[in-house]
């Protein structure tokens, strides 16, 4: 889970953010919370086992960055159910020997639904999927462009994770 010390980012409060050294508004910890979600999924299934790299501004969760295997960061953050039930569901890509050759597009609307009534933050981040896959004779296959939406739904509890998360075409 998610614990380095602070609060989860969704337990910041709404002011605050910019350059002045103050913590971000609780928006943009969202917004940063969903980009490492991505970025990490991304890395996973590309087979990318290195640090995070410097130039990655948009990578937040600044303890994680020099963790190598993406499968470990999001472990350190994602609820080990949820990981579980990926894991799952792409053993036959892995399996395969195929890779992800990730491209996205500039991420398009975020959203900030605010908690639910159990108090778990809810925000949908869209983005255009461009990316491509390599079989294991190094081909890459084209995969048709399209436009997603991750959906993240985010412990209420201090110090919180990312309870559970989806991927959907838009």
């Amino acid at each position: 889970m998610m614990n380095m010390g602070q609060a989860g980012p969704w337990n910041i409060r709404a002011s605050g953010g910019g350059s002045s050294g103050a913590p971000p508004r609780r928006g943009e910890a969202l917004r940063g919370v969903c980009f490492c979600l991505l970025y990490d999924v991304c890395c996973w299934m590309a087979g990318v086992r290195r640090p995070v790299p410097e130039d990655v501004d948009e990578y937040t969760l600044a303890p994680l960055r020099s963790v190598a295997d993406p499968r470990q960061r999001l472990g350190r953050y994602v609820n080990p159910a949820l990981l579980s039930s990926w894991e799952g569901a792409l053993a036959p890509f892995f399996s395969s020997g195929v890779t992800l050759e990730p491209e996205l597009g500039e991420s398009g609307a975020f959203q900030d639904f605010g908690p639910d009534r159990a108090g778990r933050v809810r925000a949908e981040l869209r983005f255009a999927n461009l990316s491509s896959v390599l079989d294991q004779r190094q081909r890459r296959h084209e995969l048709p462009p399209s436009d997603w939406i991750l959906g993240v739904w985010l412990s209420p509890e201090l110090g919180g994770y990312v309870e559970n998360a989806r991927f959907r075409r838009a």
